[in-house]
């Protein structure tokens, strides 16, 4: 694993940490012209390599689906001929990169067609938004739907939102997935450090749109801290991975 350029002193703490589970970004907007995200490819490749310097083995690429305004199929050409620019660029020692969708729930997500298709790759795993402004106990029974027929939900930057919602979420199967941004602070929130000690965290992120300097530097800065217990959250995003590899399979 790459830690050349790494923060000083967080290389061995990084290695000791990483020794079973891969470090993994599971939510970063990094396919040119995907979205919003990255304009492109030389800013991709600038995530790319940032990324390597830190010791990251693995991306997820989350380009914003909205259901009011994309179809399913145009969506995923569109991702995939973004991932097709990328592609011929990448190098051996970039982390791998995995297709995803950062997918903003409606009312009846679950009986949306090709709902499927916006899985992450070769998963039965689906990256899930809610509005900032809004919750409907409407979001809360789709989700409890979808957990019943074996989809694993996260729920993106579950830190930006009203925690009494997320609550909610939980209690219906939901997890949840963090951007690291609020674990870099000297005092976590109270239901944030709930949350990691629960087991309730499967993931983290970055959340990288366009070319940020630093993004990756505060990734790894969060996950050598000792006090946030990053290594339950690499098991349990584990574990979330391959049950979901296994539910493809049978």
């Amino acid at each position: 694993m790459a830690t050349a350029g790494i923060l000083p002193g967080i290389a061995t703490k990084i290695m000791k940490t990483t020794t079973k589970f891969d470090i993994v970004d599971f939510h970063a907007h990094i396919l040119p012209g995907a979205d919003h995200g990255c304009i492109s490819v030389d800013d991709a490749l600038f995530q790319l390599n940032s990324a390597s310097a830190q010791g990251v083995s693995r991306i997820i690429a989350a380009p914003h689906f909205y259901p009011h305004k994309h179809h399913v199929s145009t969506f995923i050409s569109k991702r995939n001929s973004a991932y097709g620019q990328l592609r011929s660029h990448l190098t051996p020692d970039m982390p791998a990169i995995t297709l995803g969708a950062e997918v903003l729930i409606c009312d009846g997500i679950e009986e949306m067609p090709e709902l499927d298709s916006l899985f992450i790759e070769g998963t039965r795993t689906l990256l899930l938004e809610l509005p900032m402004n809004t919750f409907s106990y409407k979001y809360t029974e789709s989700v409890e739907q979808m957990t019943r027929a074996g989809i694993d939900v996260i729920i993106a930057h579950a830190d930006r939102y009203d925690p009494e919602n997320i609550h909610q979420l939980l209690e219906v199967g939901a997890r949840l997935q963090l951007n690291v941004s609020s674990l870099n602070c000297i005092f976590l929130k109270k239901h944030i450090r709930s949350w990691i000690s629960e087991g309730k965290v499967v993931a983290l992120g970055t959340d990288i749109h366009g070319r940020d300097k630093l993004a990756y530097k505060k990734f790894a800065r969060a996950i050598s801290r000792r006090s946030l217990n990053i290594s339950r959250i690499k098991t349990e995003s584990d574990k979330i991975w391959h049950r979901s590899k296994k539910s493809i399979n049978t």
